[in-house]
């Protein structure tokens, strides 16, 4: 889209960002269809034929897109000239300074800084975060990144925390063929999880993935309260709990298939007694009571917090000579980055692209992130008014639409007819999600 040229300053040694500290068996949590960048397909647009994404498209995983991104630096980027790479560096005020040798280079920004690190320095993720409690010595408390090499030998083994990542490391230990009363599950808290079933992005999924996105706009619409939403959501299987007779009051956006869901309620020993506080030989102290322990239990750290909350009504993408890698859709991180880059690249009026750029936060509960979803169609509807911004969006394959609507032609009737509920369903959801959020029950 230009010929601008581009100093990329990293503080890893090599393409990959947070990946490169992932522990070994993450995978995306959705389809490998629109990961990555634009201009590069990610995995082979194949279904899984086992284990627990069975016969749902595939889910790259941690060495798969390392690969993506060091094939992507090295053959596409590097090659142009125009890309100019610097590993294990810091940018301080003009100067690319080298953190192993101290070496500086002067560097002239002609036109902009990008700040790509902002919400990264904020997260923490469980490879390098420091804990927030006590391990006495002889208690085996690991990252999951270690949980490979060190879960030989151990009889019992106990997760800590309720996100994605513990979800991740129960579906490890159970693959291994550990039985479900050999583990021990820590959870302060429940979350509702999206059911990657009924938002597949795929035209083979287009009746079940876009049904249920009507539906939840419908709900949108019309709920009272923020919990009759929840319960619509559930009722639709667009959102799942772990527990059924546990309400959850969290939600990150996660994503579970029908099969990891039936696979982590065989977890029946659950504890729910707040954080932990410290780890002793025997026992666990949480922060609202002790359970006793085996003392050959290896105990998994889940707890890092990986995502970030801005909490700044005031946060801009566009800030002057300063352009903010934030998100412009909600959980989009990857699509909101390159749709940065295209306004930046062809909208040079300040006032629309500022319209363009209002910043989706990452959230906690159900009704933050009904907010965040309002200002995430918001946003939509100001890209929709703009021919060049909506074509891109169209055709963008970091667009989860794109792909269940590929193929879709004036003729498919049925299609048609569901797809035309959107716009107005998504007006209605604008003006209730603030009442909804506002109601007592919420």
């Amino acid at each position: 889209e230009t010929d601008a040229t581009v100093a990329l300053v990293d503080r890893r040694d090599r393409p990959g960002g947070h990946w490169i500290d992932a522990y070994p068996f993450v995978r995306l949590h959705q389809s490998s269809s629109f990961y990555g960048v634009p201009s590069t397909d990610l995995g082979q647009d194949r279904k899984t034929q086992r284990g627990y994404n069975a016969g749902l498209f595939e889910l790259a995983s941690r060495n798969e897109i390392l690969h993506y991104y060091e094939d992507l630096m090295e053959r596409r980027y590097l090659p142009t000239g125009r890309v100019h790479y610097f590993p294990m560096a810091e940018y301080r005020d003009g100067t690319i300074v080298s953190r192993i040798s101290g070496a500086a280079t002067e560097v002239s920004v002609r036109r902009k800084i990008v700040q790509a690190g902002i919400m990264g320095d904020m997260a923490t993720i469980p490879a390098t975060h420091t804990r927030s409690f006590e391990v006495d010595a002889g208690v085996t408390c690991i990252p999951p990144n270690d949980l490979p090499d060190a879960a030989p030998g151990h009889d019992h083994f106990t997760v800590l925390g309720a996100g994605k990542t513990a979800m991740d490391t129960v579906l490890w230990i159970l693959a291994q063929g550990v039985s479900a009363d050999r583990i021990t599950w820590v959870r302060p808290s429940d979350y509702w999880l999206f059911q990657r079933d009924m938002i597949m992005p795929h035209r083979d999924f287009f009746f079940s993935t876009m049904g249920s996105m009507v539906s939840e706009l419908e709900s949108l619409a019309s709920a009272k309260s923020v919990k009759e939403h929840c319960l619509n959501m559930e009722r639709i299987g667009r959102w799942q709990r772990l527990d059924p007779d546990v309400w959850p009051t969290r939600f990150h956006a996660a994503v579970c298939s029908k099969i990891e869901i039936e696979a982590l309620r065989q977890v029946s020993d659950v504890v729910r007694l707040g954080h932990v506080r410290h780890l002793q030989a025997e026992r666990m102290v949480l922060a609202e009571g002790v359970r006793e322990a085996s003392a050959k239990t290896l105990y998994i750290d889940c707890t890092a917090r990986g995502g970030v909350i801005l909490n700044d009504p005031e946060a801009k993408v566009f800030d002057g000579d300063t352009i903010n890698l934030f998100m412009l859709r909600p959980f989009q991180p990857v699509f909101s980055a390159a749709l940065i880059a295209h306004l930046e690249a062809t909208v040079p009026d300040e006032k629309l692209r500022q319209q363009a750029s209002q910043v989706t936060d990452f959230f906690n509960t159900p009704a933050e992130a009904l907010m965040v979803q309002r200002q995430g169609y918001i946003n939509q509807h100001v890209w929709n008014q703009v021919p060049g911004i909506k074509d891109w969006i169209d055709s963008c394959r970091l667009n989860a639409g794109m792909h269940v609507l590929k193929g879709l032609g004036p003729d498919d009737a049925e299609k048609m007819q569901l797809l035309g509920k959107i716009g107005p369903l998504t007006a209605a959801a604008v003006e209730n999600i603030p009442k909804m959020v506002g109601s007592e029950e919420g």
